[in-house]
């Protein structure tokens, strides 16, 4: 929750770059790194050094969703959106942060407009 905040706000004064970095990369390892708790796992070889790696095999229902969280630099609040929305549906979350980061996406989305 925090990565997808910090990354808002760094988006919202231009730091796209550093914001794409906190929200599609730091939220999404810190994703990967309790994946097992939230999907079914398939038994795939997996490796302890790197979360990423192998998890196309090891958790299929998870990469329909992946996808629509990495949409890329001109999209990063359209992807922090999509990640805080599984993760409601995965974990109990702090209501007020869910609102504070809606909110922020869509200064972000009026920002990009201007």
């Amino acid at each position: 929750m925090t990565n997808l905040y910090v990354g808002l706000c760094r988006y919202a004064r231009g730091e796209k770059l550093s914001g794409m970095k906190f929200i599609e990369n730091h939220a999404l390892d810190n994703i990967l790194s309790v994946l097992n708790q939230i999907e079914k796992e398939i038994e795939y070889y997996p490796d302890i050094f790197g979360n990423e790696r192998r998890m196309e095999k090891s958790f299929p229902e998870f990469v329909a969703k992946v996808g629509e969280m990495l949409q890329g630099y001109q999209r990063v609040p359209e992807s922090a959106l999509k990640i805080l929305n599984y993760l409601e549906e995965a974990f109990p979350i702090n209501q007020n942060m869910c609102q504070e980061i809606r909110r922020l996406a869509v200064i972000c989305k009026q920002l990009e407009e201007r």
